[in-house]
């Protein structure tokens, strides 16, 4: 993730530590050192016409990319602004690794500054958490954010899904009727339960998939994406279930086949072949070998071009910089564009290309293309926060952090045996919960209880070691061990799933190099404050509960047994509340009356041959984790085209 001359200190331990025992296995296990033959090629060197172009090969746009070209008789192009994690040694080895995905999540604009994965994005000043700018981590690379996250793999509640229909006014989007695009892009595999003997049972429906991982763990030809479990759970989240079972949040079956509420270990994007993370980068990977799809790397669209010698424009193609070039070059589109660049850029894209609100596009001087006040408007993003206690008997991540020979054990044994904290996510257990109608007059936020009645308030997830603000994570366990005498530490991570709060991206310049102002507008919404409040007082009772007693070590760590009243922990959510990066709704897939940037197959009003297929698609953020529900899209999205072409 990030260049090893220009890490922090802390992550230069790790980088070293880490790069030393990955020679050392390197020489019994060729696994890392697989060397990828790749099509990056400029436009000097290919044809510069083709039937469809992808911008973004992130999680949506890959997918999109490699079942397009799965027509021979279409040629396909994908312009990715970053480069293939799989050529970058260490950085490689920091996205494959499950337990190093907090590596990249900091919030301050200094944490990974140098990352050569991430876009560095920072949000303006947010005034629902006191006047901080919070880095917010995107994927710049293939892959994009599906090389990030924390490879949750969990379906939304129905009738969230089903809420679409009415926002879109097409009864097509529903739970029932999409159920099949969600089990397209994955192959499953159940735990390994002989590995989890000593955690409660990690429990699946097994309806929820139809494609199964061979006997060897490989994923189905046609369904890259694997969805299994970490060989080791967190030892804090067997704690956690049975707390929250004794506080009344009930074992759930699993959460993807339409119900959310209650407790269990969470399906994950891991390959259990040889424990890496999977992302979308393994569609192309199953697609590599077809010559009409061709993926240009290191290459920033900067504009989508039009053809506007009719009365409805019609997108035709896209400009691109490829590395820092200041040289513009083009490629030609005779179907479709389709912009999959993200919550944040897509709609720069269309904001640069002369789409989107009129004061915004006069006042960078762009002519307007059509206008729609929509675009970059009601993002919608979850939160999350939480408390940390000292804990014994038990191993979290707060000893790797502190103790470089932990950190070096625990990396062997992942290399060697496939075990250990390094194979597991580190949010690997979940619970969801809705309040009673009685407690959201209670708390003046009647305003929920309009959701459907399936869409849960509060999410938790376990997480073995103190967060904080989430600023310098190595930095803050490293701190609270040696405080303690080296005492670990968990933590129950609060996150609203229903929010309120409404943000905007607005655009800086005509330039689509210049990154984005980015305004989540966390915490601005009166109901989200409060709800807030209660999800962190409710965290800090699974704590209490009898079967936690066991393993608590002391008083609470952090915010401190002084922050009680509500201002007080108010006070404390501002200072500490993050981003759980999911970040949407930004051209929102809804009718046009109700503030639509897209129809509901995807294309964008007032112009022709151009789509956006992304999360900033989503009419709605649905509770939870967005990933599978990107992966659906995407495959609805190519079904849409197809149709639309073979008539």
């Amino acid at each position: 993730m990030v260049h090893l001359n220009q890490m922090s200190l802390g992550l230069l331990t790790f980088t070293f530590t880490i790069r030393g025992s990955l020679l050392a296995a390197n020489n019994q296990n060729q696994r890392f050192y697989v060397k990828p033959v790749l099509p990056y090629v400029g436009a000097t060197t290919l044809d510069t016409n083709y039937d469809f172009i992808v911008i973004g090969a992130g999680t949506a746009g890959m997918a999109l990319g490699a079942r397009l070209s799965e027509d021979p008789n279409v040629k396909v192009a994908v312009v990715e602004s970053g480069t293939d994690f799989n050529l970058l040694g260490i950085s490689r080895l920091y996205v494959n690794i499950p337990g190093a995905d907090t590596l990249g999540c900091g919030s301050k604009k200094e944490d990974n500054a140098q990352d050569a994965l991430d876009w560095g994005f920072v949000t303006q000043p947010q005034a629902g958490a006191n006047n901080r700018a919070i880095r917010y981590a995107r994927g710049k690379t293939m892959g994009g954010s599906s090389t990030r996250n924390f490879m949750i793999y969990q379906r939304p509640s129905k009738g969230a899904l089903d809420s679409w229909a009415n926002l879109t006014g097409d009864p097509s989007w529903n739970f029932n009727d999409r159920w099949t695009d969600f089990q397209k892009s994955v192959s499953f595999t159940p735990p390994k339960y002989e590995l989890r003997q000593d955690y409660p049972q990690a429990q699946y429906n097994p309806q929820a998939f139809t494609q199964l991982s061979d006997a060897t763990g490989a994923a189905q030809p046609n369904s890259p994406i694997q969805v299994s479990y970490p060989n080791t759970p967190q030892e804090f989240s067997k704690y956690m279930q049975l707390s929250m079972n004794e506080q009344g949040i009930s074992t759930a079956q699993d959460f993807n086949c339409g119900n959310l509420m209650g407790v269990q270990y969470a399906s994950t994007t891991i390959n259990p072949q040889n424990t890496f993370r999977s992302s979308s980068r393994d569609f192309f990977e199953a697609a590599r070998s077809r010559k009409n799809l061709v993926v240009y790397t290191r290459s920033t669209v900067t504009k989508i071009l039009f053809d506007t010698s009719s009365q409805t424009p019609r997108a035709m193609g896209v400009t691109f910089r490829r590395n820092l070039e200041k040289k513009e070059r083009s490629l030609y589109a005779a179907r479709e564009v389709i912009v999959s660049a993200g919550a944040f850029q897509s709609p720069q894209l269309l904001m640069v290309s002369g789409i989107g609100p009129r004061d915004q596009l006069v006042a960078n001087n762009i002519p307007v293309l059509v206008e729609n006040p929509n675009v970059g408007q009601g993002m919608e993003d979850h939160v999350f926060f939480g408390p940390s206690y000292p804990v014994r008997s038990i191993h979290t991540s707060t000893e790797i952090a502190a103790h470089p020979d932990i950190l070096a054990r625990s990396y062997t044994n992942w290399t060697t045996r496939q075990l250990g904290p390094f194979t597991n996510n580190g949010a690997d257990l979940l619970a969801f919960e809705k309040l009673s109608n009685q407690n959201l007059r209670a708390l003046d936020a009647e305003v929920l209880s309009r959701y459907p009645s399936d869409w849960p308030h509060i999410e938790y997830l376990s997480s073995g070691g103190v967060t904080g603000d989430f600023s310098g994570l190595k930095a803050q366990n490293d701190l609270a061990s040696r405080k303690s005498g080296g005492k670990n530490f968990a933590t129950i991570l609060a996150a609203l799933v229903a929010p309120r709060s409404r943000g905007s991206v607005k655009i800086a310049s005509s330039d689509a190099t210049v990154l984005p102002l980015i305004d989540p507008a966390w915490l601005t919404d009166p109901v989200d404050q409060r709800m807030a409040i209660t999800a962190f007082r409710r965290a800090r009772q699974f704590f209490t509960a009898q079967s936690m007693q066991p393993i608590i070590d002391g008083e609470e760590y952090s915010p401190g047994p002084s922050v009680q009243s509500d201002a007080q922990i108010l006070n404390w959510l501002r200072d500490n509340v993050m981003t759980v990066w999911h970040a949407a709704c930004t051209c929102s897939m809804k009718t046009q009356e109700k503030g639509g940037v897209i129809d509901s197959q995807f294309r964008v009003y007032g112009v022709q041959g151009l789509r956006v297929v992304d999360a900033s698609s989503f009419p709605s953020l649905p509770p939870g984790h967005p990933q599978s529900t990107i992966y659906m899209m995407a495959e609805r999205a190519v079904d849409l085209i197809r149709h639309t072409w073979q008539s």
